[in-house]
């Protein structure tokens, strides 16, 4: 750790090389998908957009509240994989990966020109290598619209600081990343109220500016597909806000969760005084550097704190933001047993968060289910899911039917709802005796597990008719 703090910094391309040596295990191993909707809503949309195969379209999409943005920009990444003659699901969506982990980059490079160009901080290196290294950072890699988003929504909070055209770009990135999820637009009145706090017009008008084209390319993709411009924006507020659907669908966690469950354990904010004086000090310094930052990433959290649907992964943008403030004023305070405890903390967390996120097979369960249904001769769609429904069963990107004929089955209804079919999936535990009889007709082909078989809700048994 002495070295670290001790050695020059990196050029921008060896700097930009180990951050991409970072995300290779995240593009090898980190197969599947973290959550759902990263599957359901941006991988098999752009899978059905680049190829025209079968996809079980969500009642997002059908009541016109999602953007379409991402999932076309996703759709040419698949098909210039597919010219190249990439087929096989896994591999692709490693290919996949690989093109998003040099995207995620960008927030590297930007953090690079500001604490060694713009910004110069003594002994960059620790504060590089922990920024490179942050799990928070490295789920870019993973092909979604929120992922698409926080990369390019923490790119524009850092690009912000800089000098001539840079504000233009802060801009640009982040009308593009509220294509990738509406919420990450609430980033922009906080950089532009710092740089009119800064007294930067010219930067603050030239920001405003360069958000435009991420805005109109939202509007006019609403205005072609729903005949509404920002269709979807608007109807996405209606459904979560007027129509309150997030928080009658879902548990709602407390007011400070984000305090608790991110900013401390991101930013190692410790109750004990001197680690607490010791991290407050690295912000306080690293605030000189990121101003926008700091403001951005406090007013996301504190507006979405309110909210009653909470997720970690929502505030990720923000939680990264925080981080690179901490990790810049990192070298001002480095004397002292607190200073050196909050440095380990920090690297302990970011180090196993990067762990988690370069080597968790998310979703393992379904998606291994995916990829067994796709090799079976009877498989063409047609699927009965026992207290179920279609995102059961891994993504149609995996499975590849021709068809969406996936149908819910209550373990009531065995009898009467599953005698047409070739194939019943139970959910979490097999099928007893009596509802095996109950079902008539089936046999146990396959079971698969999540990843160390951890959760009950990723196990899946697949029944084959005789």
């Amino acid at each position: 750790m002495r070295a670290l703090h001790a050695g020059a910094p990196w050029s921008l391309a060896a700097y930009l090389g180990l951050g991409l040596l970072l995300r290779l295990p995240a593009v090898l191993c980190a197969d599947g998908f973290d959550f759902p909707d990263q599957q359901f809503q941006y991988v098999d949309p752009a899978w059905h957009l680049a190829t025209g195969g079968a996809w079980h379209e969500p009642w997002e999409y059908r009541d016109g509240m999602r953007s379409w943005v991402y999932p076309w920009l996703l759709s040419w990444v698949f098909r210039g994989l597919g010219a190249l003659g990439a087929d096989e699901p896994m591999v692709t969506m490693r290919a996949v990966r690989a093109v998003h982990a040099v995207f995620s980059l960008l927030p590297l490079a930007v953090f690079w020109l500001a604490i060694v160009r713009w910004r110069p901080v003594a002994t960059p290196r620790l504060p590089l290598l922990l920024f490179a290294a942050a799990g928070l950072l490295v789920v870019g890699v993973q092909p979604s619209g929120p992922s698409f988003a926080a990369t390019l929504a923490v790119a524009a909070g850092l690009a912000v600081t800089g000098p001539g055209p840079f504000p233009a770009l802060a801009g640009l990135c982040l009308g593009f990343a509220f294509s990738g999820r509406f919420q990450d637009a609430l980033f922009g009145p906080a950089f532009f109220g710092v740089l009119l706090w800064q007294l930067r017009f010219g930067a603050a008008a030239w920001f405003a500016l360069g958000c435009l084209p991420g805005i109109l390319t939202q509007a006019l993709s609403d205005l072609a597909v729903h005949g509404v411009f920002l269709g979807s924006l608007w109807r996405y507020f209606a459904s979560n806000l007027g129509d309150n659907d997030a928080a009658n669908a879902w548990r709602g966690q407390p007011l400070l969760f984000y305090v608790y469950a991110g900013c401390v354990p991101a930013l190692a904010l410790l109750p004990w005084p001197a680690l607490w004086r010791a991290a407050i000090a690295r912000l306080r310094a690293g605030a000189a550097v990121f101003p926008a930052a700091l403001v951005g990433g406090l007013l996301h959290l504190g507006v979405h704190s309110v909210i009653t649907r909470k997720a970690l992964r929502f505030e990720y943008p923000a939680l990264a933001l925080l981080l690179a403030v901490v990790l810049a004023g990192l070298p001002a305070v480095v004397v002292g047993w607190a200073a050196r405890t909050h440095t380990a903390l920090l690297l302990a967390v970011h180090l196993g968060w990067w762990t988690l996120a370069s080597f968790w097979f998310g979703n393992a369960g379904a998606v291994r289910l995916a990829n067994w249904l796709r090799t079976q001769p009877e498989w063409r769609g047609a699927l009965c899911v026992v207290d179920g429904d279609a995102t059961t069963i891994g993504g149609f990107f995996y499975a590849r039917p021709k068809h969406d004929a996936v149908r819910k089955l209550p373990r009531g209804e065995l009898a009467t709802n599953g005698a047409d079919v070739p194939f019943v999936v139970s959910l979490r535990e097999p099928l007893s005796p009596t509802q095996l009889a109950e079902l008539g007709g089936f046999e146990l082909a396959a079971s698969f597990v999540g990843m160390l078989d951890l959760r009950e809700g990723e196990r899946r048994f697949v029944y084959r008719r005789r």
